[in-house]
């Protein structure tokens, strides 16, 4: 898969939208469009028992600033502040102009989006890892992006910025790149602005870092119905693949490591071998759907509830790190912070 730009996602996403309405006469009511996005949340939306909010209420306090003439803008802002309520950042909100996103914190013209995603590559500098730490020796990966190469002789770096669907090619690719660092002392994983993906594909890829098998994971769709409908629970194990690396593995995360990428650190974080270092991660674990409004409007919602093994939810909060480190805060750095712990504590 290769990386596009976020507009262009929001692009392909928003002709998606059309499509699926093809054949089907759009209705443009302002009130007509407000009350399916509170009645199809409603029904649908996963985490509304852990959100500690009145759906309903909330709705009806909101209806009253929407009537025939509200404008396309005003309907909008009032459906993004309805959904903010709900502080979930899988719920998003797009038409042809806007884009909202609890992680955004703000309605975004579409045009923006670009800039606001690519503001936080600060925070991960490739370019200076590349070049500063692995000596411009590396090799890239189109199958979740990634980026692997070692610092000096002894201590392996994995780079992934998402998780593929195509779970027979990320564990065909891992298994080349663990053999590759089979002389290596350490391993740095690094999945700081990890976007997420499909959670086989993060399972997959911790397979091969795991020591023991175990329940880590437990997740459960919502049901139409009652807001406490749900189906039977899924659990999650991971299984040490045949091809995997025993030695220590310091994985590096941060405010923008979010969904399938969370849910890969559940498989880690009680691996004795594994530190997890770096700031707390988004706080979205839910796998999320899309749908529409009858007026063309794309939203995007969370299905469900996943925990770890013990029940414990994780939405909102996020996984803390074994070590806090503060990630980077200015493009122009002639250093990582966490990269430089690492090397630090392993005497480099």
């Amino acid at each position: 898969m290769k990386p596009i730009s976020f507009i262009k996602k929001y692009q392909i996403v928003f002709v998606l939208s059309l499509i699926s309405l093809k054949g089907f006469s759009q209705n443009n009511n302002p009130v007509v469009n407000y009350n399916h996005f509170v009645t199809f949340l409603k029904e649908h939306y996963g985490l509304f028992p852990y959100k500690n909010i009145n759906w309903d209420s909330l709705g009806t306090y909101y209806s009253r600033f929407v009537n025939d003439s509200t404008s396309s803008d005003s309907l909008f802002f009032l459906i993004s502040r309805l959904a903010g309520n709900l502080r979930d950042k899988h719920l998003w909100l797009d038409n042809e102009k806007y884009a909202y996103n609890f992680s955004i914190g703000k309605i975004a013209h579409i045009r923006q989006m670009d800039s606001i995603f690519a503001s936080r590559q600060k925070y991960k500098n490739v370019n200076l890892i590349r070049s500063g730490y692995l000596n411009n020796k590396f090799q890239t990966s189109e199958i979740n992006n990634f980026l692997s190469g070692k610092i000096g002789s002894d201590i392996g770096y994995l780079s992934l910025d998402w998780f593929d669907k195509d779970v027979h090619m990320v564990d065909s690719v891992m298994t080349d790149i663990i053999n590759s660092f089979s002389d290596c002392n350490a391993l740095i994983i690094d999945i700081r602005n990890n976007i997420g993906g499909t959670d086989s594909s993060a399972l997959t890829v911790a397979n091969h870092l795991v020591k023991s098998r175990q329940c880590y994971q437990i997740s459960r769709i919502r049901v139409a119905g009652s807001v406490n409908y749900y189906s039977d629970p899924v659990y999650w194990y991971i299984n040490p693949a045949n091809v995997r690396f025993p030695k220590p593995v310091f994985v590096l995360i941060n405010r923008y490591t979010i969904s399938a990428a969370e849910t890969f650190l559940l498989a880690l974080i009680d691996q004795k071998h594994i530190r997890i270092l770096g700031e707390p991660t988004a706080g979205a674990f839910s796998d999320s759907e899309d749908a529409n409004l009858p007026n063309g409007w794309h939203f995007s919602y969370s299905i469900g509830v996943w925990t770890d093994s013990n029940g414990n939810l994780w939405e909102e909060k996020g996984i803390r790190p074994d070590i806090f480190i503060k990630d980077l805060h200015e493009e122009n750095n002639k250093s990582d912070p966490c990269l430089d712990f690492v090397l630090k504590s392993l005497g480099k």
